[in-house]
């Protein structure tokens, strides 16, 4: 292969990566053309995108974007996954696919420049989506001014509910209620 090829096909690379930061790398050996396809075609409805690697090449790419780590995993037939929603989404979905497949592996990965191996990847699949972090910190940002509200309210809840209580207590008769004795201060 000429360097002209080599640096289109790292530059195709450096071109499809853009800025993520949050990569897998996996091993399809042992999936027949059918059931890859499949893999593929799941993947891709995900938003998810596999690329084969020729390993000399992804390591150069990879050593410049900062992911240098990720070079011992680059041994023998290599495919990267990236994309998704999230590195959350990512993992969960590669490892669901894994386990339906039962051929793949998964061999480590890249979480945000920081260098991850196929157990902390098992891990990064039970932490909630983007969207529930997301929904958690909005939940948490509006707690406050929802009990402000509540307290606001509360008062002229009380009021109204004291209001209603005199009315039926008069029983229809106006005018025959007495007043109440002032309350008389201690001491006094």
């Amino acid at each position: 292969m000429s360097k002209y090829v080599k640096e289109l096909m790292m530059d195709q690379l450096r071109a499809d990566l853009g800025e993520t930061r949050s990569v897998l790398v996996m091993d399809l050996k042992g999936l027949d053309a059918i059931s890859e396809f499949q893999l593929r075609r799941d993947l891709r409805k995900k938003s998810i995108k596999l690329r084969a690697l020729k390993n000399s090449l992804a390591r150069k790419v990879f050593g410049e974007m900062g992911m240098g780590g990720l070079s011992k995993y680059l041994e023998g037939p290599t495919v990267l996954a990236w994309g998704g929603e999230g590195v959350a989404e990512l993992a969960k979905e590669i490892s669901t696919q894994v386990k339906n497949l039962k051929k793949p592996e998964i061999k480590g990965g890249v979480v945000d420049g920081v260098v991850i191996g196929p157990g902390q990847v098992e891990d990064i699949t039970k932490l909630p989506s983007r969207e529930q972090l997301i929904a958690r910190v909005v939940a948490l940002a509006l707690a406050p001014a929802q009990r402000i509200v509540a307290l606001a309210n509360a008062p002229a809840a009380g009021l109204m509910s004291q209001l209603k209580t005199m009315s039926e207590g008069s029983g229809g008769e106006e005018g025959t209620a007495e007043p109440a004795e002032e309350a008389k201060p201690e001491g006094a």
